[in-house]
């Protein structure tokens, strides 16, 4: 298991590396350069190219690159903008988009999860009928338009609750709210399949024949053998809210790695886009070899395969 999860993990260096490249290769080639959008309009051209040519948007695209990786390899890649560490600015935005990340995580995970068993154990009823339609509805509905509802009814209609800024508890209600409304639907779905389809398999039918009680058939038996596809949809939903924060942070101008993103891909500042899509791409991966981990302490099958 360990050999395994060290090839997982050697397997991310050239993934990484790709994801890099292709940021800076798609940055590098759409128009526009640091000094034009963030500059003045009547900025003499001898000026624009000094300032191009200071905070390192010189040269070729090879030689671009090769400045990036030694300012990655040594920790010191400056922004085009604030020509600030960007690892300074990320250690401070970072803990805040976590922050909304888990608890957005925790509360989608309680609730899918129960609405989704709750579904399956009442196939057809009233409830099972009304999980389903505000799932599918809210699946369809993109989040920032989401978002967007919830300003205009909590914050400018009503007044109730603050529209931008991460100061107190009640900042934190409206953009956890569109992050769950957003990931709920599919793990209650999905939940819901899964524990269908473990319910229909003949060990439920022998557990109850045994005279196993409802609940421990459900508890023990079902959640059990549905748990794989759960956790998946779990552990890829949180990488998927972290990545989901860029539009819930530029909605609600919360300081995060979002609107720190976004931000830069306005101002054409590369080395932010690059590092904060890094970053991005380092937590679904090693998300991605937690999963293998979960799923071989659940099924005695690919633990023995991992052995192997």
């Amino acid at each position: 298991m360990s050999r395994y999860i060290l090839k997982r993990l050697l397997y991310m260096i050239p993934m990484l590396f790709c994801v890099i490249l292709m940021v800076f290769l798609i940055m590098s080639l759409t128009p526009g350069d640091p000094a034009t959008n963030i500059l003045p309009l009547t900025t003499p051209l001898e000026v624009k190219e000094a300032f191009n040519e200071s905070v390192g948007f010189t040269g070729n695209l090879v030689d671009r690159f090769w400045y990036y990786l030694k300012g990655l390899f040594t920790g010191n890649v400056i922004s085009y903008s604030s020509q600030a560490n960007i690892f300074s600015e990320i250690a401070i935005r970072f803990p805040l988009t976590l922050r909304l990340g888990l608890i957005s995580f925790s509360i989608s995970a309680v609730l899918g999860v129960a609405l989704g068993i709750l579904s399956a154990v009442k196939q057809y009823s009233f409830m099972d009928t009304t999980v389903t339609i505000f799932a599918v509805l809210f699946a369809s509905i993109p989040s920032f338009f989401v978002a967007m509802c919830l300003l205009l009814l909590f914050s400018v209609h009503w007044g109730i609750l603050p529209s931008f800024g991460i100061d107190s508890v009640r900042s934190y209600i409206l953009p956890v709210t569109t992050l769950e409304l957003s990931s709920i639907p599919v793990l209650s779905r999905m939940t819901r399949s899964a524990m269908l389809d473990a319910m229909n398999q003949d060990y439920i039918r022998t557990a109850r024949a045994k005279g196993c009680s409802e609940k421990r058939v459900i508890w023990k038996h079902a959640l059990k053998n549905a748990s794989l596809p759960i956790i998946t949809l779990l552990l890829t939903g949180f990488a998927g809210i972290l990545g989901g924060s860029v539009i819930v942070e530029s909605i609600f101008t919360i300081p995060g790695i979002g609107t720190y993103m976004l931000d830069a891909i306005n101002a054409k500042d590369v080395p932010v886009v690059m590092t904060c899509a890094l970053l991005l791409a380092f937590i679904f991966m090693i998300v991605m070899v937690l999963m293998d981990i979960f799923f071989a302490l659940i099924d005695p099958k690919l633990r023995a395969r991992y052995r192997a």
